[in-house]
C-alpha cells in the first residue's frame, strides 16, 4: 500500500540560536478538503539522531494548525509529511514570541526528500 503522506519535507540540520526556548511548526492547508500533516522533530546531538516529537494532525480546509516543542538540545531537524502539495509549512526557532534569525525556515526553503 502506498504511503498516503507522500509529500515529505525537511528543514535539514539547524543549530539552535542562543536564547531559543521553543520550536514552532505551522502548517497551512490551502485546499478545499481536509488534509493530514505529520510533524517529526529530531534531536541531532546524539548519534544516531533521536526522534523527540511525532504527531499527526488533521487540518480542516482553508485553515492551519500549529504546535510547539521546547528543545533541550543544541541542534535539531524538523520533518513534515503531508498528503497534499496544498499544505504549506513554516518552522521557527523562537525566543518567547520572537523568531530567531537563522532558525526560521519558510516553506520555499524546505527540502523535499
Amino acid at each position: 500500500m502506498a504511503n498516503p503522506l507522500r509529500y515529505r519535507y525537511t528543514t535539514g540540520p539547524i543549530s539552535c540560536s542562543e536564547f531559543i526556548n521553543n520550536i514552532r511548526v505551522l502548517a497551512l492547508n490551502n485546499g478545499s478538503k481536509r488534509h493530514k500533516a505529520q510533524v517529526k522533530i529530531f534531536n541531532l546531538d546524539p548519534k544516531p539522531k533521536k526522534k523527540v516529537f511525532d504527531e499527526t494532525f488533521t487540518i480542516a480546509a482553508n485553515s492551519k494548525i500549529q504546535t510547539e516543542f521546547i528543545p533541550m538540545f543544541n541542534s535539531f531537524e524538523v520533518q513534515i509529511l503531508t498528503d497534499s502539495r496544498l499544505v504549506l509549512m513554516w518552522v521557527g526557532g523562537r525566543s518567547g514570541n520572537e523568531n530567531l534569525k537563522g532558525n526560521t525556515i519558510l516553506h520555499k526553503d524546505m527540502v523535499r526528500f
